[in-house]
């Protein structure tokens, strides 16, 4: 059990209940500055010690399994505490008759108390991959192609845990996006549409994209808190988080947007339309993505974090909404420090070589 703490209260992420401490700001009446929560100010509490390390690792990777090794005999030799790994890690790092090392089958993963993340960025989409619901705290190794997510390096590991297992670090919640497929219930004679039913839900860390798969166009109605907004018309749509926007969405022209900002990016992939342009929502709205009426032969594809994918078929709609579970992540430095630092060396964001002197 964990609490993260912020100014003038706290905010329990392990229990789900992230109301935020700062009063609501009023319209009408209002003679003080209205409350703004800073994350800086976000810090982690264990309430009790923690016991129980979830190890993540990127596979098939020699340099990534020597050094989860050394991680694994400190933390079990020095800080006494138990281990549990995912079985494929058991059977690649040949850890099947270490009494030490647990497998998630037997119930320890519902005891997690932290989640040490070593890999890339596609390393930590995969620990959001297995808890769709409340997240441990992560704390993230770069040993992959991309660390944009992944701040900590290797070779001061026992150091970051220390200070982790202190409650000496900041947090950094990443929101992510409750995504659902829902099938329309059709009832009497007619045929209408009475409600929905979920046919497959998913959280997503980065992003949701309807892509034109085998057809020539996407083409979908795009509704907001249930009013329609737009139809796409083009090769397809990114509906991203803050973290995701510095993902795909970047790459399709998007602003990329901090973490802590609460909102929703919606960005349309090479869109028929030159004025369709990335926007901002806020984080608390609700959209629907629909394939338009007349369309019956276009079957756009729907891909969550690039893990899992489905088809959108007539009977089927896209909902998303912010989730509840953010992902807190241990931040390096700050949450700004951290962010402009990966913007800078992995995104080389506003690189440009310096113009030499003409020398005659």
């Amino acid at each position: 059990m964990f609490v993260v703490y912020s100014d003038g209260g706290c905010i329990n992420v392990y229990a789900a209940l992230v109301t935020p401490p700062a009063p609501a700001p009023a319209v009408f009446y209002q003679t003080q500055l209205c409350g703004v929560i800073d994350p800086s100010l976000q810090c982690l509490e264990w309430k009790a010690k923690p016991q129980n390390v979830l190890l993540v690792k990127k596979i098939s990777d020699n340099d990534v399994s020597n050094e989860c090794k050394k991680v694994i005999q400190w933390l079990i030799e020095e800080k006494g505490m138990t281990v549990i790994v995912e079985d494929r890690v058991l059977v690649e790092d040949n850890f099947l008759f270490d009494d030490n090392i647990f497998s998630g089958k037997n119930g320890k993963r519902e005891s997690v108390d932290l989640i040490v993340c070593m890999g890339g960025d596609g390393t930590l989409l995969h620990v959001s991959s297995l808890f769709q619901g409340c997240c441990p705290p992560v704390i993230s190794f770069h040993l992959g192609s991309m660390g944009f997510l992944a701040p900590f390096a290797m070779d001061n590991f026992r150091a970051a845990l220390n200070n982790v297992l202190a409650a000496d670090v900041g947090l950094q919640l990443r929101s992510r996006l409750k995504c659902q497929i829902r099938k329309q219930v059709l009832k009497g004679s007619r045929g209408n549409v009475e409600g929905s039913e979920i046919d497959f839900e998913y959280l997503v860390m980065n992003e949701v994209v309807i892509e034109r798969g085998s057809s020539s166009v996407t083409n979908v109605e795009i509704y907001c808190n249930g009013r329609f907004i737009t139809v796409l018309f083009g090769d397809g749509l990114i509906i991203s988080t803050p973290t995701g926007s510095t993902a795909y969405s970047a790459a399709a022209g998007a602003s990329m947007v901090h973490p802590s900002v609460p909102g929703i990016v919606l960005t349309p992939i090479c869109p028929h339309s030159l004025s369709f342009r990335p926007i901002v929502l806020p984080a608390g709205v609700e959209l629907k993505v629909l394939v338009s009426k007349g369309c019956s032969k276009n079957e756009p594809r729907c891909s969550f974090d690039g893990r899992y994918s489905c088809f959108l078929s007539k009977m089927l709609f896209l909902r998303v909404t912010t989730s509840v579970y953010p992902v807190p992540c241990i931040s390096h430095q700050d949450h700004l420090v951290d962010w402009f630092e990966s913007l800078a060396a992995c995104l080389h964001w506003n690189k440009r070589e310096t113009k030499r002197a003409h020398t005659s």
